[in-house]
């Protein structure tokens, strides 16, 4: 039986591991501040240490429990960026290093058409394994190096997430109600506040973490800047000309994404016609 040690395994995310590693039957360690195991103790005692806390302070948490981990072990990470923990885990470590970014929240119910990020720096029999259970239980496995990872969420969670909240202080600004928007409203609108609100609802926290701590979104942002202002200017100086440009030049790079993206987001507002 595969002993699995979660450091930070009192967080929510670390609870959701527990929980599905426990489900996998594996034994699972948990050792936090709140536990009487200490995060060492539990290092030395696990086959696999899965290092879930907060992302600010993963690589000090490496850094603490490397000594602890057996040389034939696994060492895992589960934040949202990946060069700096497995550089972390490399430096400090003798072990199997594979960082990992679960791209969902902990609250979803089961791991079932997710996906999971897998970053493999050095291993050689826990990576078959790793990808093996998250695969029988129908995750989504993305091989990936970390600089590619890093660069893929500077779109995917920094540029959007930078986008989401520009939304919400803009409104905020100008004053306008999102409840009484919400009567004036569409189906398509009421999802984009959605996704808004969802964003608002969790911690600002990590989400500042997700914007400062990911060296890629630097230039993301630069980009979405640069575009934005010349949006912006060409709608002030009333350039049809140029923004059909613009809206032809972006649609041609989503190219055939562009039909499915209008099939999905048809059956989302069907049901949510339907939930209304």
């Amino acid at each position: 039986m595969v002993t699995v040690g979660i450091i930070g395994g009192t967080g929510q995310m670390g609870q959701f591991f527990r929980r599905f590693f426990e489900k996998n039957k594996c034994r699972v360690l948990v050792a936090s501040r709140k536990t009487r195991l200490s995060p060492e103790e539990c290092a030395r005692q696990s086959d696999v240490v899965l290092v879930s806390v907060p992302v600010d302070v993963t690589a000090s948490t490496i850094k603490k429990i490397s000594p602890y981990i057996k040389k034939d072990s696994l060492l895992i990470d589960t934040t949202s960026i990946k060069k700096e923990p497995v550089d972390a885990m490399i430096r400090y470590s003798k072990c199997e290093v594979i960082g990992m970014h679960p791209v969902f929240g902990p609250n979803v119910g089961s791991i079932k058409n997710q996906t999971i990020v897998l970053c493999p720096a050095r291993t050689k029999k826990w990576l078959s394994w790793l990808v093996d259970i998250f695969e029988k239980n129908g995750a989504r496995v993305k091989l990936s190096t970390p600089e590619k990872h890093d660069e893929m969420m500077s779109v995917i969670q920094g540029l959007n997430h930078f986008s989401t909240l520009s939304v919400a202080h803009a409104m905020k600004m100008i004053g306008i109600s999102v409840k009484e928007s919400l009567e004036y409203t569409s189906p398509i609108y009421r999802l984009r506040m959605a996704m808004v609100g969802r964003i608002l609802n969790h911690d600002p926290g990590l989400y500042a973490s997700i914007e400062m701590m990911n060296p890629k979104n630097k230039d993301a942002l630069k980009a979405y800047v640069e575009s934005s202002k010349k949006l912006k200017k060409i709608i002030e100086t009333k350039n049809t000309k140029a923004f059909l440009e613009y809206f032809n030049e972006c649609s041609e790079f989503f190219g055939g994404f562009k039909k499915e993206a209008e099939e999905l987001s048809d059956y989302l507002i069907e049901q949510m016609v339907k939930r209304k």
